[in-house]
């Protein structure tokens, strides 16, 4: 069974880690916003009054492009507790069960995005909170992510056929 990360494999590994370091980025942005809002209330300024808001979507764009990154370095949580208690050729038909798995539910949840943004885009919705977007843009970050995260099932599909062996 091998759980580590797969080695470099040109622009789909390039792809991945740009997922990583986009989402670590955006996530050190993130307490850095939080910090400067903490220590500006504390000095009764309202610098920056969406900081909130920011943040919970700082927190979910980071999240679901970290998501394919996380899968393609083997860092999901796996619950192998059940599968260790079988030999290897069952763990691999568990595995590719998983993954399939994995990939339909990424899958539809990319069609899903998918749909939701064109709703939202033909409606022309809006989102009224402290920041005033088109409502589709937040489909953005999930569609991008689970797409992804289908593709990762899919390669990981490809790999369980094609080499044999649990990824």
């Amino acid at each position: 069974m091998s759980l580590t990360a797969p080695r470099a494999a040109g622009p789909y590994h390039v792809l991945m880690s740009c997922c990583g370091a986009f989402s670590a980025i955006t996530f050190g942005l993130m307490s850095v916003l939080v910090t400067l809002d903490v220590v500006l209330r504390n000095l009764d300024i309202d610098l920056i009054p969406a900081s909130v808001e920011i943040t919970e979507y700082m927190l979910m764009v980071a999240t679901f492009i970290a998501a394919p990154w996380l899968l393609y370095q083997g860092g999901h949580i796996r619950i192998d507790v059940v599968a260790n208690l079988f030999p290897p050729s069952i763990q691999r038909v568990l595995a590719v069960f998983c993954n399939a798995l994995g990939f339909f539910v990424c899958a539809v949840l990319a069609w899903q995005s998918w749909s939701v943004l064109q709703d939202s885009h033909h409606q022309g919705s809006v989102v009224f909170k402290e920041l005033i977007f088109p409502e589709w843009w937040l489909s953005v970050p999930l569609l991008i992510g689970s797409a992804l995260l289908t593709l990762e099932f899919l390669r990981r599909l490809y790999n369980d056929f094609s080499r044999n062996e649990v990824v």
